[in-house]
């Protein structure tokens, strides 16, 4: 089948699951920290929620932890990609998964 005929959704390299989890982000060169919510996650990317507005490009470390017990927590490196300030003041930030630690 050729990609002409495929929907959209279907020509990314994986999958967006929705997580429901916590975020942590840590930016490397401050030590400042700051927390957040997931929004969905995939093999190479994330994107959550969170009160502060990152640079598009910059490094960040993230770790999030599912509120479920029995999924491990998977620590990362993370360029962010996009930054969306939401109506409501806080940020949506998606990115892609640099590294896993």
């Amino acid at each position: 089948m050729s990609s002409v005929n495929k929907d959209y959704a279907e020509k990314r390299n994986f999958i967006r699951m929705f997580v429901d989890a916590t975020v942590t982000i840590t930016e490397p060169e401050t030590g400042q920290v700051c927390s957040g919510e997931s929004q969905n996650l995939s093999g190479d990317g994330v994107m959550f929620i969170t009160e502060r507005g990152f640079e598009v490009n910059q490094i960040l470390e993230v770790d999030i932890r599912s509120r479920q017990s029995k999924l491990a927590p998977l620590v990362a490196k993370f360029e962010v990609r996009r930054v969306i300030k939401l109506d409501n003041g806080k940020f949506e930030i998606a990115g892609k998964i640099d590294e896993i630690q």
